[in-house]
Parts: structure tokens; sequence; C-alpha cells
């Protein structure tokens, strides 16, 4: 069993790729209330529908951004599991064979 001191620096490795893997890839928000703002303040420019095209710009960021966060938990997770089953199957090759005298 490692100690956590040794699990750190694993630990901040996945974190680290998981969250530039996350981020890296651009997340395209579909919905049709944004397209209908955007279509209203391109007919019409007013002080109204830019508040209204700021508030939906808002709301795809923070949908955006949640996406990428869960993606970012997501890959942390296949990572650790991945980075700890290959360490296990290579610890097991590396023991040498019990009851062989070489």
């Amino acid at each position: 069993m490692r100690t956590p001191r040794q699990l750190l620096p694993r630990l901040l490795t996945t974190a680290a790729l998981a969250a530039l893997l996350a981020y890296l890839v651009p997340v395209f928000i579909n919905r049709p209330e944004y397209t209908a703002v955007v279509s209203n303040y391109i007919k019409n420019p007013s002080l109204d529908n830019a508040a209204v095209l700021a508030r939906e710009q808002f709301s795809n960021r923070r949908i955006a951004h949640i996406t990428h966060v869960f993606v970012g938990g997501v890959l942390f997770v296949l990572m650790n599991a991945g980075w700890f089953l290959f360490a296990r199957r290579h610890a097991r090759r590396d023991e040498p064979l019990s009851g062989v005298q070489i």
C-alpha cells in the first residue's frame, strides 16, 4: 500500500491532465432560446435586447463551464483507474517467481 505522500504526484498529474484535456475540447451548446435572442438582437439592437442577450450569453458560458468540470472529473477518475490498473499489472510482472531458483 502506498502512502498518501507517494500518491500525491500521481493525483496532481492526472488532475492537471484532466483539466487540460477537458478545457481544450470546445463545447457546442445548441439552445433555441439563445438563437431567438440573437435573432431579436440582430433585428432590433436596443438596450433591452442587449441585456437579454448578455444574460443568455452568461447562461451559455455557465453551461459550458459545468460541462468542462464534469468532463474533467470523469477524465480524472478514468485516468487514475487506468494508472492504478497499469501499475498493478506491471508490479506483478516484475516480481520474481516464487519457488524457482536461478
